[in-house]
């Protein structure tokens, strides 16, 4: 029975030091993290200072993870280069060695209540004062997650305590280190946490559950198991994202094989020429510095051709954007243009798919069978950012493409049609832009707490719905006029939207049922909804008609104003 609850105890702690984690860096990184993504983006010009970036963001940060999170969607968005990332990632490998220093100096030296409680009582009366939300509700969640780290390892403490009781472990002592590697790296992946995974081999050695080579080798395993979020997100991702990933994977997997070679003369350092034989605790968060600190100044001056290693491991794989502009020169005009016409066609419909993912309508019928039906895609199933980027990239082929046209002698209606086309390939891509600035306040509008927001959300929703269904329509018609007919009935259509939500706006307004600091965002919506299907309307118009079709429209719009 004491086992079993020395076993509920351990789980106990490890919930709560996670959950305390949490808090620390979610506040840490709302107090902090615009500065420290500014500092990555600003300060890794040269490898050197994306070293000291990485370890002073981590460092700050209290999570390693979260900071190569950062550097993967820095490095995928063309902000970091290789090199910068990977000294990013070297450094925050050494930044994150601060978090054992914390536990073992404070965790183990101080009387817990006389730390835990009291920051744990101030910062939960600060967020009854302060809310949920400002910089003193960060505070006072950090204050909270502070004291909740140190009451989980106080519960890994005493259950720990519980069980050097019960067992015998010298019998451990004839497993090879490897054993304890491993189980370092299965703790610090089932946990995912390499700071609580410290946390319960510093209780351990604390407790004299383990011998301090045994707590060493699983320090090891940690370092080892970091790797695996970054891995994970890396997934399906950008070749540059892949590469970032298997660096921090190799750099990890050397500085451990270091660390391996190297074990019997840190031990030695350790507790014969420091002597810390008998503060076990400390020895091992030095441990863990010095072996993550031989790393970085190993890898350091091979950094450019660590760089260049990993670049011919990890090849880029030519991903086809286009669907039919590969397939042939723009060497035959007429070939060309109907190439582009229907490249064209596939641009809007990624556009389509993107701005039905931005609204939660991409799993609805019709819009399901229809993307369906237009697969394979450039941007499905990928981030929201990926997609925009992927309609960027097929933008860009597209304009190579008929630059290349362009080269050959084109008749005048030829060259007409080709400018009328591109310009239906920046009004498709203007539509997606629109909607991509105000991706944030779409997000935000669906969080908030009120019900008539909710119903202008539904309201955008239902608009966006039907209009769309029109676009599929006008895409799928081969009649002419019946185009003609449906794209001046969307310019109609989407003026009248327009009046309909100021009708509506203003009768919320009046009831006093939504906050005024809401209103602009809802106003902000309704306005890049508006101009974002306007985009789309000209872009179906360019593509499907004629010069003089296209003026039939123009000449109809200008008669319903």
């Amino acid at each position: 029975m004491s086992t079993e609850l020395n076993l509920v105890e351990l789980l106990a702690g490890i919930g709560i030091f996670l959950f305390g984690m949490y808090q620390l860096e979610e506040a840490l990184k709302q107090l902090s993290g615009s500065t420290f993504r500014k500092l990555l983006r600003r300060f890794t010009e040269n490898w050197f200072r994306s070293v000291v970036s990485g370890t002073v963001a981590t460092a700050v940060l209290q999570s390693s993870t979260a900071v190569s999170l950062m550097v993967l969607a820095f490095a995928g968005a063309g902000v970091l280069g290789m090199e910068s990332a990977i000294g990013v990632i070297i450094g925050s490998n050494l930044g994150t060695t601060l978090t054992s220093w914390i536990v073992a100096t404070l965790g183990f030296k101080v009387k817990i209540e006389l730390l835990a409680l009291p920051f744990i009582g101030v910062g939960g009366l600060g967020l009854i004062f302060f809310g949920t939300s400002g910089r003193g509700a960060n505070i006072c969640k950090f204050l909270v997650g502070f004291g909740f780290l140190f009451m989980g390892l106080d519960y890994m403490k005493t259950s720990i305590d519980g069980m050097a009781q019960h067992y015998d472990l010298a019998a451990l002592k004839h497993y090879p280190g490897i054993v304890f590697i491993l189980i370092g790296f299965l703790l610090t992946a089932i946990i995912q946490s390499s700071s609580a995974s410290m946390a319960i081999i510093l209780s351990a050695i604390y407790s004299g559950v383990l011998a301090f080579p045994m707590a060493a080798y699983m320090v090891i395993g940690i370092n080892l198991g970091t790797t695996l979020t970054v891995l994970i997100g890396s997934l399906g991702s950008q070749t540059i994202k892949k590469r970032v990933a298997i660096s921090h994977l190799l750099f990890n997997v050397v500085t451990a094989v270091l660390a391996i070679l190297l074990f019997p003369l840190l031990m030695y350092l350790i507790q014969k020429t420091i002597h810390l034989e008998n503060d076990p605790v400390t020895g091992i968060a030095l441990f863990h510095t010095m072996f993550n600190l031989i790393g970085v100044i190993v890898f350091l001056p091979f950094i450019g051709f660590f760089t260049n290693l990993i670049v011919r491991l990890v090849r880029e794989k030519k991903a086809t954007l286009t669907r039919y502009l590969h397939t042939l020169k723009p060497d035959v005009t007429e070939a060309g243009i109907e190439a582009l016409k229907n490249e064209i066609r596939h641009l809007i419909v990624e556009v389509i798919r993107y701005h039905l993912r931005l609204l939660k309508l991409s799993r609805k019928e019709p819009f399901q069978s229809f993307l369906k039906k237009e697969e394979p895609a450039i941007t499905k199933e990928l981030p929201a950012e990926e997609q925009y980027q992927n309609i960027k990239l097929l933008e860009a082929e597209i304009y190579t493409f008929a630059s290349g046209l362009q080269t050959h002698e084109l008749r005048d209606e030829e060259a007409r049609e080709l400018n009328k086309l591109l310009h239906a390939t920046r009004n498709a891509v203007a539509s997606a832009k629109i909607l991509k600035d105000v991706q944030h306040n779409l997000q935000e509008v669906e969080a908030a707490d009120n019900a008539e927001i909710e119903k202008l959300m539904i309201h955008f929703k239902e608009k966006w719905a039907t209009i769309h269904q029109e676009f599929i329509r006008v895409l799928e018609e081969k009649e002419t006029s019946t185009n003609i007919s449906m794209i001046h009935g969307l310019t109609l259509k989407n003026k009248e939207d327009d009046i309909a939500f100021t009708q509506l706006i203003t009768s919320v307004i009046a009831s006093r049922k939504i906050n005024q600091a809401d209103i602009p965002t809802q106003i902000t919506l309704n306005r890049a909804f508006n101009m974002s299907v306007r985009q789309m309307t000209h872009a179906l118009r360019d593509l499907l008609f004629t010069e003089p079709e296209v003026e039939i429209v123009e000449k109809l719009s200008e008669g319903a104003r």
